[in-house]
């Protein structure tokens, strides 16, 4: 396909059997909106972003609503900011991974690239939220946002403050991806809830399989018993007959007196 943004539709469109199970796809934003977001705070959204906007959803939500949205919804009308928090019009100041506390920098990380150590929580008090839109939340405080101003633009970051003391772009050690677009993220947030849902397909069909050998292995034994239980009727009733069968046998083999020799037999005895 010619469309730059083919990768999207074709995964949105190979999953979305998949996630209409759990998710709902939001109504797409208005042409209008984005452009008085972008003038009213002077940005521009990435293009994936916004394609992905005006053409999928404004949010790929849970059903459930205790379930975490795979894309969140965001209120372009009324965006929620203040003056110097959460401003998209300053820019995002962060550049790389930043440790905030008392961690040592010989400390094992897995994250494989730069590091920044804020002891003294000097880049905390700053400030980081500004320049980015929040998408997506992992719970527990953590969550997902794309940075619309700054150097960093384009690219999705993960604020982790709350349950590791820590924010960081969003990477890929594995394809030897320091950042990811916001087309790499969705892209493996759709592979993710794919992968789930089929390994839990999977368990479920095992489970099946495990219930219908054990079903069957209940039927088959009770047809033993059952064959065992006409077997010890026929037995019976070839005993019994065969009881009654020597009970005549032994009849047949008393002998015969007529009426006088009884008669006499009653007389004399």
């Amino acid at each position: 396909m010619d469309n730059p943004h083919s990768k999207i539709l074709n995964s949105i469109e190979n999953f979305k059997e998949i996630l209409e199970v759990d998710y709902l796809f939001l109504p797409v934003v208005q042409k209008e909106d984005i452009a008085a977001f972008e003038n009213k705070f002077n940005i521009t959204i990435p293009e994936d972003y916004r394609y992905f906007l005006l053409n999928i959803a404004n949010g790929i939500v849970n059903r459930n609503k205790w379930g975490l949205n795979l894309v969140e919804e965001i209120d372009f009308k009324d965006f929620f900011y203040e003056e110097n928090e959460f401003n998209p019009s300053l820019p995002f100041e962060l550049t790389t991974k930043v440790v905030f506390g008392n961690y040592h920098p010989d400390r094992k990380d897995s994250y494989p690239y730069e590091i920044t150590y804020d002891g003294d929580y000097e880049i905390f008090m700053k400030g980081y939220s500004n320049g980015q839109i929040h998408i997506a939340g992992y719970g527990c405080g953590t969550s997902a946002f794309i940075v619309v101003n700054g150097s960093e633009y384009g690219n999705i970051w993960i604020n982790d403050f709350s349950s590791n003391n820590e924010v960081c772009p969003e990477f890929d050690f594995k394809n030897n991806k320091s950042r990811l677009s916001f087309t790499d993220w969705l892209l493996e947030s759709l592979d993710r809830v794919a992968t789930i849902y089929n390994q839990n397909v999977e368990w479920e069909n095992r489970i099946k399989e495990e219930e219908r050998v054990k079903q069957d292995k209940i039927d088959e034994q009770n047809k033993e018993r059952e064959i065992k239980r006409l077997d010890q009727i026929k037995r019976e009733k070839f005993a019994e007959q065969n009881k009654q069968n020597e009970i005549e046998k032994q009849r047949s083999k008393r002998p015969r007196r007529d009426l006088l020799t009884y008669l006499i037999d009653k007389i004399f005895h």
